[in-house]
């Protein structure tokens, strides 16, 4: 097994709040069975959890990857200082990061961006889940599992449309990465919850794990470093027919932070509804 290991489950209390939320966090990354080369990029660094996974049939997906998870280096080890601005500016670095490596290549090159970002968004610690792409971002708590980010492929939005294409439709067929023409992404506000669990994963965990199993995982594995660990061993087992990176983000407190309900945000964030209370019923906003 070709593992790259980090963030080894290392609890950090965040500043900034009058009883400070404590973060775990572990992420795991593995070039699977038939790949030569890992096209996937990782940051897991607090308060920055990201993925992002080089586009098949691309040159230089490898490089994509690294430059958009590059574009966030300097928001690491901020704490609660980051804010909304800020994410959105290391966006923006990001699409320009790629853009710059794609115009170097023959054919082009572009990588999907998936995760959660620790901010302070009105003296409250909130986390901002952003996707680009079909990585996919889920939140775990007691024994239930959501996915809270949506696919940005042809496959979902014809199933999502409730195409009867849908159904021979592959699902790597990507409708919106970084180095794309459409690089918008979507955004959401999400509450802290002692006890809850992020799931930030590329889809060469989710093309080979069937979502019930990565819900028992996640729910009787235990701490962020096995859970994460076993994660990526089962994509193996199932096949390992590409790249696999997740990391498992572990809410141990959410010290004095509010647990409101779940927020896109972005240009028609004023449509949502700010009493919604469960993530089923958000939409994203497209951006």
């Amino acid at each position: 097994m070709n593992e790259q290991h980090l963030g080894d489950g290392a609890a950090h209390p965040v500043a900034a709040a009058s009883t400070p939320p404590v973060i775990e966090a572990t992420a795991r990354t593995d070039v699977g069975l038939r790949r030569h080369v890992n096209e996937d990029a990782l940051l897991a660094e607090h308060p920055v959890y990201l993925v992002a996974d080089g586009m098949g049939g691309h040159d230089a997906g490898d490089l994509a990857s690294a430059a958009a998870i590059g574009a966030f280096d300097e928001l690491q080890g901020r704490g609660l200082a980051l804010t909304i601005a800020d994410v959105e500016s290391a966006i923006g670095a990001a699409r320009t990061a790629v853009d710059a490596v794609a115009q170097g290549t023959e054919r082009g090159a572009g990588c999907t961006l998936t995760g959660a970002i620790l901010i302070d968004y009105e003296g409250e610690p909130l986390w901002y889940v952003l996707n680009i792409g079909d990585s996919r971002v889920y939140q775990h708590s007691g024994s239930g599992m959501t996915q809270i980010t949506d696919d940005h492929s042809l496959h979902a939005e014809l199933e999502a449309a409730g195409s009867a294409d849908a159904a021979h439709t592959p699902r790597n067929v990507i409708t919106r990465a970084l180095g794309s023409e459409d690089a918008r992404h979507d955004g959401w506000l999400l509450p802290l919850r002692t006890g809850a669990r992020l799931l930030v994963c590329s889809d060469g965990l989710t093309s080979e794990v069937p979502d019930e199993e990565i819900r028992a995982v996640l729910t009787v594995g235990g701490r962020s470093e096995p859970v994460a660990e076993e994660l990526v061993r089962r994509a193996l087992e199932h096949g390992g027919r590409d790249n696999v990176s997740v990391i498992v983000v572990d809410t141990v407190s959410a010290g004095s932070a509010g647990t409101g309900p779940i927020r896109a945000i972005g240009a028609d964030a004023d449509d949502e509804e700010d009493t919604q209370e469960t993530i089923e019923v958000t939409r994203p906003v497209k951006r």
